[in-house]
This record gives structure tokens, C-alpha cells and sequence, in this order.
């Protein structure tokens, strides 16, 4: 039996997404250690991990990024992580791409790392296209982000001076778009394909492409919202800016798909995460209004998915079958976005594409796109190729005994 720990960011969303991992390392007889915080802990525990409590979050300052977040709470939380490493003794410290405590907290004690890339991946070093520079942030003055991001490069050169930290790159840590950290391991499995990881060329051999690491989520079951959904007519579109409140509280946008719905033509779900619906005005007919729904469940019966292009949600839908309008909110997902639509698997939405009619007119070509179907088709199935969990189960476990 090995030893493994595993870290990644405590969030709802993003656990179910890489819980699959450890639950196959588990049923392989690895004993594994989940580091996560209380409000997670039944959760990760069902994963059949050993679970070991990490300090929790301190509170966070304004425009905080994902990259100030987690180089703060490395500066608090490494201590104990260190401690709590050299008692376990893992074989090998597995971590998704943004938990930097974690990569600081396995250098220190000298261990092998494994990272887990469910985010967009780029090469290291690689500057993205002006488009996606100028949508990284939308809202922000380039003098706001140029204060952040200096900000941001201050923080972790006090982090990387007071840990002694080497292994751990500056550009991989702030590459240049905030809340997009890629932390590189000594092996890393990434949740894409080999078809379509861009640039794929210039990332060496210790990146492996396994595909998204899903399984069943018995907390998407709810019975009542699978029969309204049946009812509903079909082609069915269905709308959602993701999980997160920095990406879905969008009153204009969820405002004009209810208008571009309002004629009835289509069956629709639209989850309006934070939003509150009485500011919308009235439902559209033929619609499921809700603030979050079983987006697995809806993607199996949807025609076409308005999305923030969220990671999890470009590979659900793509796995589904489901072509994609991409209206980016920050991070990767104008990078997403951009590479999606440039293979031809979704159209990349810009600002002015939110009024109804020009809704209106996007849904009807891409439901009226017999190739772009067949596209998102062929790329689910090439995701469903690159092995899933099983593969990134026996790639971690066969690395933990080397």
C-alpha cells in the first residue's frame, strides 16, 4: 500500500471534479491522504481518502486574485502542511494546478509531485493573443490591472524569499492573465486530449493527456427537476455562467436571454446562479428558471449551451455532444473560448453579442450547423479516448511506486 496525499481547492465544484482520482487510487489499494477543510470533509471522506484538516482560509483583501489568494494563504498555511507531510510520509504529493501551499509544502520536505491540470494549459511562457489579454479581466482598466498585477509579483517574491522556494516557477505562479496558475509537477496529467490541448508540441514528456476525470454525481439527482425537464420541447437551449458569484451574477445577460426566449420558439433551462430572478421580469415561456440545476442531465437532453466557458463546463459539454456560445468572465476562459471556437466546436461571444437578437441569431446558426455537431462529436469522443480516470489512476499509482 502507498501512501499518496492529494490537495486541491476547497470548492464544491471543483473537488467533484477530481474526487474520481482518489476514489480509483483508493480502489486500487493506495491509502490516500485529502487535505481539505471542515465544510468539505464528508464530501472528500465518501471518496474513501483519509482526511486531514488544513488551517483554514484568512479573510481576503480587495481585487483579490486567485494568484494573491493562494500565495497569502501559502505564507500562513505551509507550517502546518510541513509538519503534517513529514508525519505521513507520503510516496507523492498530488495537487491541483492552483494549490500553491501545497507545492511550497512538498518542496520544503523534499517529495515528488504530482499536478492535476484541470484548467487551460498553455506552455510555459506562452503569451496569449490580444484579444484574450484584453478579456482577462473584463471591467478593468489596464492601469487596475497593471496595479494588481504588480501587487500580485510583489507577494511572491516575498513567498518564494521566505520559503526558499526553487522548484516552483515565477511564470508558472503569474503567468500574465490573473486567476490562470499552473503549477507544474514532476509528472502532470491534463484534463484535456491530445487533439485538443493547444501547443501541444512545446509541453514535454512528464505531461500526460487523460481527458476529464468524471464519474456520477448523486447530489445532480433530483427527481422533480427531471420530470420538468422531460416536459420541456426540444431543441433545447440552455444558458448558465457556472457555479462561481464573480462569474454569474450578470443581471444584462440574464436579462436578454430571457428576452431572446420570450418567443417561445425553443424549450430552455437557464441557471441564474446569483442572480435574483425578480429583477429579471417574467419567465420565459417553455423555460426551467433555477439559480443552479444538474448541468450533467441537462447537457444529455440540450441542443446548444450559452456558457461562461468555464473548464468544467467546455469538457461537459463537449462530452455531451453540445455545441457552445462562449461569453468569457475572466481567468482561462477567454483562452478557452478563443481555441474553441478556432476549432471549430462553439462561437466565442464578444460584448455587443448580448443583445436578444443577436442571441437570437447565434442560436439558430449554430442549431442549423450540421458540421459544427458533428465537430463537438468527434471532440468529446477523443476526450473520452485519452483514458479518464482509470488512466490518470494507474499513471499516479505506477509513478508513487517508482
Amino acid at each position: 500500500m502507498t501512501d499518496i496525499a492529494f490537495f486541491d481547492i476547497p470548492y464544491h465544484s471543483r473537488l467533484v471534479t477530481t474526487l474520481p482520482i482518489v476514489r480509483a487510487l483508493v480502489d486500487r489499494g493506495h491509502r490516500v491522504h485529502a487535505f481539505t477543510l471542515e465544510p468539505y470533509r464528508e464530501l472528500v471522506a465518501a471518496s474513501g481518502a483519509d482526511v486531514v484538516l488544513q488551517p483554514p482560509f484568512g479573510s481576503e483583501p480587495p481585487d483579490c486574485t486567485v494568484n494573491l489568494r493562494t500565495i497569502d494563504y501559502a505564507m500562513t498555511a505551509v507550517p502546518a502542511l510541513v509538519e503534517a507531510l513529514q508525519r505521513l510520509r507520503p510516496a507523492l504529493v498530488v495537487y491541483t494546478a492552483k494549490c500553491l501551499w501545497a507545492a511550497v509544502a512538498a518542496e520544503r520536505c523534499g517529495l515528488p509531485t504530482a499536478v492535476v491540470h484541470t484548467n487551460a494549459l498553455m506552455p510555459r511562457g506562452a503569451r496569449v493573443s490580444a484579444e484574450v489579454h484584453a478579456a482577462r479581466w473584463p471591467g478593468r482598466s489596464e492601469e487596475e490591472l497593471a496595479r494588481i498585477d504588480a501587487r500580485d509579483q510583489a507577494a511572491w517574491t516575498r513567498c518564494a524569499e521566505h520559503f526558499g522556494v526553487t522548484r516552483t516557477h515565477r511564470d508558472d505562479v503569474l503567468p500574465g492573465v490573473p486567476n490562470c496558475m499552473n503549477l507544474r509537477g514532476d509528472l502532470n496529467l491534463v484534463y484535456t486530449s491530445e487533439q485538443l490541448q493547444p501547443r501541444r508540441a512545446e509541453l514535454d514528456a512528464t505531461h500526460h493527456f487523460v481527458g476529464p476525470c468524471y464519474d456520477h454525481r448523486p447530489a445532480d439527482s433530483d427527481p422533480e427537476f427531471t420530470a420538468a425537464l422531460a416536459e420541456l420541447p426540444r431543441p433545447l437551449v440552455y444558458a448558465s455562467l457556472g457555479s462561481m458569484r464573480l462569474y454569474n451574477d450578470r443581471q444584462d445577460i440574464f436579462r436578454a436571454v430571457f428576452e431572446m426566449l420570450a418567443d417561445g420558439r425553443h424549450g430552455a433551462v437557464v441557471a441564474v446562479g446569483a442572480v435574483d430572478t425578480d429583477r429579471l421580469g417574467p419567465p420565459p415561456p417553455r423555460a426551467l428558471v433555477r439559480p443552479y440545476v444538474p448541468q450533467l442531465e441537462v447537457l444529455a437532453r440540450a441542443s446548444i449551451f450559452l456558457t461562461h466557458a468555464g473548464t468544467n463546463s467546455v469538457f461537459e459539454s463537449l462530452l455531451a455532444g453540445v455545441p457552445m456560445l462562449m461569453l468569457p468572465q475572466g481567468a482561462d476562459q477567454p483562452i478557452f473560448a478563443e481555441h474553441m471556437a478556432a476549432l471549430g466546436l462553439g462561437v466565442w461571444l464578444r460584448p455587443h453579442d448580448c443583445e436578444p437578437a443577436a442571441l437570437r441569431h447565434h442560436v439558430a446558426a449554430v442549431l442549423e450547423d450540421g458540421d459544427m455537431a458533428t465537430r463537438v462529436r468527434a471532440a468529446g469522443e477523443s476526450l473520452r479516448r485519452a483514458g479518464g480516470t482509470p488512466r490518470a489512476a494507474e499513471l499516479l499509482g505506477a509513478f508513487a511506486g517508482a
